[in-house]
């Protein structure tokens, strides 16, 4: 279920999504939430409730879809601030966080593709 301010529309090409949450329910249920970028700097989040059922199918799918993917990994540009952290150089850290707002900018003003 989405958001009671969204509208139906069809989509000829999926949003990407830069963000999620789950909000777990006591009765097995999910609310899953997904950000994604609509317009320059707007972010929308859509709200769906998954049943029990349903969210179970999801994880076995998910699971199965993605046995045998390696783990990426953290991004170049998270690695990166990771690596500048351990670094004796002054100048890395202030580069990695220029390129990882670089990366957020581009974002938030090419609907959601980096």
């Amino acid at each position: 279920m989405t958001q009671s301010n969204d509208h139906a529309r069809a989509i000829h090409t999926p949003l990407a999504a830069v963000h999620y949450r789950v909000e777990p329910r006591p009765d097995g249920s999910t609310v899953l939430a997904l950000l994604t970028v609509s317009g320059p700097y707007v972010l929308t989040e859509h709200l769906f409730e998954l049943d029990k059922h349903l969210t179970r199918y999801l994880l076995n799918d998910l699971e199965r879809a993605h046995r045998d993917v390696p783990d990426p990994g953290p991004r170049p540009e998270a690695a990166a601030m990771l690596a500048a952290l351990d670094s004796d150089d002054p100048t890395a850290f202030d580069a990695a966080v220029d390129a990882y707002t670089a990366r957020l900018h581009r974002l938030w003003t090419n609907g959601g593709r980096a």
